[in-house]
């Protein structure tokens, strides 16, 4: 698999509409969209480069997605059958991912970006 970049790094916040404003404060960054749904992030960012957060579990590091292309992702697929490794497809409006976990139980995203 060729990996093509970090795509994003999901973060569980204790207190989103303040992490919205550190970040955009700090950094720069400015949300894409603002919503009320914990477990929807919001993205803050250039594509690419993002961060998503979260509000619906204890703060930390939610996942890590690292962006691929589409054979990459199915020969993906393919090894972590072979290895017994339990993962979970989704659908998503820009993007279709992989989730699975590392051995320490790191939640990792395989995505392929949808133009």
């Amino acid at each position: 698999m060729r990996i093509i970049r970090i795509d994003h790094v999901s973060l569980d916040v204790q207190d989103r509409p303040a992490s919205l404003a550190w970040y955009e404060t700090v950094l720069g960054l400015t949300p894409h969209s603002r919503h009320s749904v914990p477990d929807e992030p919001i993205f803050l960012g250039p594509a690419g480069a993002q961060l998503g957060l979260f509000a619906e579990r204890p703060a930390g590091l939610r996942h890590i997605a690292l962006a691929t292309d589409a054979p990459g992702q199915s020969r993906l697929a393919e090894r972590l059958d072979r290895l017994h490794i339990p993962y979970q497809c989704e659908r998503h409006s820009d993007s279709d991912s992989i989730y699975f976990r590392d051995l320490d139980g790191a939640t990792l995203e395989v995505t392929v970006p949808r133009l």
